[in-house]
């Protein structure tokens, strides 16, 4: 009988948010599959959640100078990839000074990357299982901020 392998895989990254002119946009990335989702990585040896995904940031979407503001609920799920593999990302809002053009990482297979306003990001959102309640959350935290 052949019986596969389960494994586990930690990562990190962010939802990255900044404000003009009081309303609130999103910086979504489009991945290898076409979704819009959130930059995000494994984590290094060394490297706490937070650093992980400020160093992920920088690496998929070019954004630098970021100031943490909030720790999100783990994201938690199963793909398959010679076996499955239980998935843990941590994520964190971090907000940035100026609405700044991203640069994508195409070596990663990120196609573009773009601001949306906060309100919108719900309809362009990939894996809404897993993405939804994050915006949920962070739209809870950004009306504290």
């Amino acid at each position: 009988m052949n019986k596969q392998k389960s494994s586990t895989e930690v990562s990190a990254g962010g939802l990255i948010v900044t404000r003009v002119r009081g309303v609130w946009w999103l910086l979504l990335m489009k991945d290898r599959g076409g979704n819009w989702t959130f930059p995000k990585g494994k984590i290094e040896t060394g490297e706490n959640h937070i650093t992980t995904a400020l160093r992920e940031i920088e690496e998929e979407v070019g954004m630098k100078g970021l100031i943490y503001r909030a720790t999100l609920a783990p994201s938690m799920y199963w793909y398959f990839r010679k076996g499955s593999i239980k998935k843990t990302v941590h994520y964190f809002v971090f907000e940035a000074a100026k609405k700044v053009a991203p640069t994508v990482q195409t070596e990663e297979g990120i196609s573009e990357a773009m601001w949306v306003p906060f309100t919108k990001a719900v309809t362009r959102i990939g894996y809404p299982k897993t993405n939804k309640p994050l915006l949920d959350e962070t739209r809870e935290i950004l009306k504290t901020l």
